[in-house]
C-alpha cells in the first residue's frame, strides 16, 4: 500500500484554466454572445467579480447555456470557491454528459478538494471519452495513488507516458506472494534469451521458463473435481467447501484455485461474456464495440454470439474457462505487438491499445494488441507451439492452425489449389507464429 507518490505529477495552480476555456460557438442569441465575449475579456484581465456578475445576469436569459456554465465555473474556481465551481460543472455535465473537458475539470477540482475517490471516478470517465489524453491519465494516476491503488496508478501513469512513476508504483505494490499464484508465460521484448548466441531481432518472443521452486508455473491448470453423484451433504458444508478466498490484494492477476482467475480491472478493461463469473465492484458492463483504425464503430464486438463487455469503473473480475478442454493463460505484454484469433481472447486491460480486424483473404476475426499490459487467453493444455520467422522467410500454415503472431509479420489467406473450400495462410516478415498442434474448424 502507498500513502503518497514521491514523484507526483505537479498539479497546476489553476487546473481548469487550460482545460476549461470556453469556446463561444455560433450565436443563437446575439445578446448572450456579446456578453460572453465581454466576460472572456474580463477574465483575461483578471477582473473576476465583474465577469461573474455578467455571467449571473446572462444565466437569467438562458440558464442551460453550456458556454455560460463553463465560463461561470472557471470564474468561480479562479475566485477560490471550489465547491461552487464544482456544482456549476455538475450542471454542465448533465447538459453535456459526453464532454470530456467537463469531466476532466470535475476530476481536477476533486483532486484540489482531496476527494480522491470522486476524482478517480471523474477522471475514469474522462479517459473513457478521450483515451489519448495523456494529461487526464496522469491526473488519474495521481488520484489512484492517493486512493492507495498503486497498481491502477501504475497503469494510468504508463498511459500518460510517465514510465518512471509507473515503475515506482509497481515496486510499491509488489507484495511477497506464493509463486504458484504469480503471472506466467510473459512475453519479453528481447529477441532471444541473454545466453543465446543468436542476435536479437528486436521483436517479442515467448520466454522459456526454467522450472524451479521460485519460477511461476502455468496458470490455472484444470483441477479434477470429485464426482458427487449420490453424495449427501449439509447445505453449510456444500457451500463452505466451494468458497473462494477473496482477501484484499494489490496483485493485478491472481489464481484463486478451482480454475478461477482474479483480474484487477480499470479503465478500458474488456472481458468475454462466457468467461466472466462475477465483476466485484463494477458500476456496470457495456457491450463492447469494434475498434477499427483507432475509432469505435457501431458493430458489437463478438464471436459466434459470445459478446465482449467493457467494464465500467474499477472492479475485480473473477474469470474461468467456459471450455473444459482449455485453461486460462495470462500474458504480460511489454511494448509488444500481438495478433490473436478473436475467439481465443478472454480479457485485456491496462494501457494496451487494441483494434479489431480480420485475416486478409478469408475474414477470420482477429484482435490486435500494442503496448504494455495484460491479455488473458484460453488454450488447450500444451496445445500451442511457437515458430520463429526471420526476414526473408516464407511460411505456409493451414488456416485452422494459426492462432496468432507477434512482431512484424504479414499474413495473407490463399485458397488451396484444387479445393475451393479450403484455404491456408502465407506468412512473411519477422516475428513468431503461434500455432495450434490440434487445429480446429473456424
Amino acid at each position: 500500500m502507498v500513502e503518497t507518490v514521491s514523484k507526483e505529477p505537479q498539479q497546476p495552480a489553476s487546473p481548469v484554466e487550460d482545460a476549461g476555456a470556453v469556446a463561444v460557438g455560433a450565436p443563437e442569441d446575439e445578446a448572450i454572445t456579446v456578453q460572453l465575449r465581454r466576460t472572456s475579456e474580463l477574465v483575461a484581465a483578471q477582473r473576476l467579480p465583474e465577469a461573474e456578475a455578467l455571467l449571473v445576469a446572462a444565466r437569467r436569459g438562458d440558464a442551460a447555456d453550456l458556454r455560460i456554465l463553463k465560463l461561470l465555473a472557471l470564474v468561480r474556481f479562479k475566485l477560490g470557491r471550489l465547491a461552487e465551481a464544482r456544482e456549476v460543472y455538475r450542471e454542465a455535465a448533465v447538459a453535456a454528459p459526453d464532454d470530456p473537458t467537463i469531466r476532466l475539470n470535475l476530476g481536477l477540482i476533486a483532486l484540489k478538494l482531496e476527494s480522491f475517490p470522486e476524482a478517480s471516478a471523474e477522471l475514469e470517465a474522462t479517459v473513457r471519452l478521450q483515451p489519448d489524453d495523456r494529461r487526464a491519465w496522469s491526473y488519474l494516476g495521481y488520484a489512484y495513488a492517493k486512493s492507495r491503488s498503486p497498481m491502477q496508478a501504475a497503469t494510468a501513469f504508463r498511459r500518460a507516458g510517465q514510465h518512471e512513476l509507473a515503475a515506482e508504483m509497481e515496486r510499491a505494490a509488489t507484495p511477497s506472494r506464493d509463486p504458484d499464484a504469480a503471472i506466467v508465460e510473459g512475453l519479453s521484448t528481447a529477441g532471444v534469451d541473454s545466453g543465446s548466441a543468436e542476435p536479437s531481432s528486436g521483436m517479442a518472443t515467448p520466454r522459456p521458463v526454467p522450472r524451479d521452486e521460485s519460477t511461476p508455473v502455468p496458470l490455472l491448470n484444470k483441477e479434477a473435481n470429485p464426482r458427487e453423484e449420490g453424495q449427501v451433504s449439509t447445505l453449510a458444508s456444500f457451500t463452505t467447501g466451494r468458497l473462494l478466498s477473496l482477501e484484499p490484494s494489490e496483485a493485478p492477476l491472481e489464481s484463486l484455485g478451482r480454475g478461477v482467475l482474479r483480474f484487477a480491472a480499470g479503465p478500458e478493461t474488456h472481458v468475454r461474456q462466457s468467461a466472466l463469473l462475477v465483476a466485484i465492484g463494477a458500476e456496470g458492463l457495456a457491450v463492447a464495440r469494434r475498434r477499427i483504425r483507432g475509432h469505435l464503430s457501431d458493430d458489437v464486438l463478438a464471436h459466434h454470439g459470445d459478446r465482449l463487455f467493457r467494464v465500467e469503473g474499477r472492479a475485480e473480475l473473477l474469470l474461468a474457462s467456459p471450455d473444459e478442454g482449455r485453461r486460462l493463460v495470462a500474458l504480460s505484454l511489454d511494448r509488444d505487438v500481438l495478433y490473436l484469433e478473436a475467439s481465443r481472447v478472454v480479457a485485456w486491460g491496462d494501457e494496451i491499445v487494441w483494434e479489431a480486424g480480420s485475416v486478409p483473404g478469408n475474414g477470420s476475426p482477429l484482435l490486435q494488441f500494442r503496448g504494455s499490459g495484460r491479455v488473458v487467453i484460453w488454450v488447450g493444455g500444451d496445445e500451442l507451439v511457437a515458430v520463429r520467422i526471420a526476414e526473408g522467410d516464407h511460411m505456409t500454415v493451414p488456416n485452422d492452425r494459426l492462432v496468432g503472431w507477434l512482431g512484424r509479420v504479414v499474413v495473407q489467406a490463399r485458397p488451396v489449389q484444387g479445393d475451393a473450400g479450403a484455404d491456408h495462410v502465407t506468412c512473411e516478415g519477422e516475428g513468431v507464429l503461434l500455432i495450434s498442434k490440434h487445429g480446429e474448424p473456424r
